[in-house]
Order: structure tokens, then C-alpha cells, then sequence
């Protein structure tokens, strides 16, 4: 019946719209110096070598919320076995960004 198509046409809709696309770079990410992006996914950006004063632990890397989620990890102690690794270098900070990933 013309109801139930109704019914089953506003089911499919509903779900394309709940559905996330991917991440598109960069306009779906935002660095962040000064904490969480508030309702964006984020991941705190730390190397615990760091020195207090250099201002590195409210660094955060965010994923904006409405894009499926890419499972974003940090590490500052080599790449993440099993996961695909950007190696991120700070050339110019001495305090161990050699195998930040």
C-alpha cells in the first residue's frame, strides 16, 4: 500500500542521513592548543619528555563528529603494531618527537 512504501521510503531516508561519509583532509580535522574541540572526536597529542612549561599537554588532534570514525591513536613510543602510522617529527624540539606516531 501506499503507506507502508511511505513508511519504508522515510526508513531509507532516515538512515542516509544517520549514515557518516569519510573523513575529508583537512576541513574535517582541527588541531587544537588548548584542549578538546568540544563535540568533535579528539586525541590528546603528548610526549611525556616534554618539559611542563613547553605547553604540550592540552594539544589535541579532532576528527569532526558527523564523519564515520577514522579511530584515531597517538603514540610517542613508535608506530601502533597492526594500524597504518603517520610518523610526526618536530625537528626543531629536542625532547625525544623522533618516534611520535
Amino acid at each position: 500500500t501506499i503507506n507502508m512504501f511511505s513508511k519504508i521510503c522515510l526508513f531509507a531516508l532516515l538512515a542516509l542521513v544517520a549514515a557518516k561519509r569519510p573523513p575529508r583532509f583537512p576541513q574535517d580535522f582541527r588541531w587544537s592548543s588548548a584542549g578538546p574541540v568540544r563535540g568533535w572526536r579528539c586525541t590528546q597529542i603528548i610526549e611525556p619528555a616534554e618539559p611542563p612549561q613547553t605547553t604540550w599537554r592540552d594539544n589535541y588532534f579532532c576528527q569532526h563528529p558527523h564523519t564515520q570514525d577514522i579511530v584515531m591513536q597517538w603514540s610517542y613510543a613508535g608506530p601502533i603494531k597492526g594500524k597504518k602510522c603517520v610518523h610526526v617529527r618536530e625537528g626543531s624540539d629536542p625532547h625525544t618527537w623522533k618516534d611520535n606516531f
